[in-house]
């Protein structure tokens, strides 16, 4: 059960395209992983600088990056930031060797990211991006600071900007991790009104009704990378046990 996958680990990695964003596809998830021992890590691809409509983008860019750093305390996680630039996210091999860099540093069983159908191109680039990374990260020809690592679970978290052939495959209980994702989000000036998304109603509300369906207090959904994925994203990892068979 993917569930019982994603609570087994010891090290999480959430890639998000904007500072919020992987707080909103594994917040939750991330409050309650810590809860039982896992260390979690949100890589924030860039820190979303250009949404504000006052503020000049380096100084909402400060503003967000103390904002996540406060989230992060509150849920338990660790918070990396590339530093990349909102709306122009590249998705090429050089920005997905520096995901590949952060996979192999940190060695996370359990990978998620956003899910590619989606209209905001950041979006989809930071999928592309986190897909890569994890080709590169298992391929023990390309040499880098760090051992080749291959993740053993890629999910694709639910957002409301990547709904597009998005399918709740997967409903993981996260109603202990429920209460400070709601406090960690509050950080954000984002989620207290800047937007006219009404973010936190409709985080809230989602978790509850995939909870419903869980049988939970909240849940949240996922959906899982491919069976051809995982089989060729294992393809590279030492075999059980070691060595090779005679």
């Amino acid at each position: 059960m993917i569930e019982d996958k994603v609570y087994a680990a010891r090290s999480i990695l959430v890639v998000g395209a904007h500072a919020f964003d992987a707080e909103v596809i594994a917040g939750p998830l991330a409050a309650a992983a810590v809860k039982r021992g896992a260390s979690v890590t949100f890589l924030h691809l860039t820190m979303g600088e250009q949404g504000h409509p006052c503020l000049i983008p380096a100084h909402y860019c400060a503003q967000k990056e103390e904002e996540a750093g406060r989230a992060a305390e509150r849920l338990g996680v660790t918070v990396r930031n590339l530093g990349l630039h909102d709306a122009f996210l590249p998705a090429d091999d050089g920005t997905a060797l520096k995901v590949c860099d952060v996979i192999r540093e940190l060695k996370p069983e359990v990978v998620i990211t956003h899910w590619h159908g989606s209209w905001h191109k950041d979006h989809r680039a930071a999928a592309h991006l986190t897909q890569t990374g994890i080709f590169y990260a298992a391929l023990p020809t390309i040499a880098r600071d760090h051992t080749a690592h291959t993740p053993g679970l890629l999910l694709f978290g639910e957002n409301w900007e990547d709904d597009d052939g998005f399918k709740p495959e997967h409903l993981v209980d996260v109603s202990d991790g429920f209460d400070a994702w709601s406090e960690a989000v509050h950080e954000y000036e984002l989620a207290r009104g800047l937007s006219s998304f009404p973010y936190v109603d409709y985080y809230s509300a989602l978790y509850r009704l995939r909870g419903c369906l869980r049988g939970t207090r909240h849940a949240q959904a996922f959906a899982a990378a491919s069976h051809s994925w995982n089989a060729g994203s294992g393809l590279f990892a030492p075999p059980p046990g070691g060595g090779r068979g005679r």
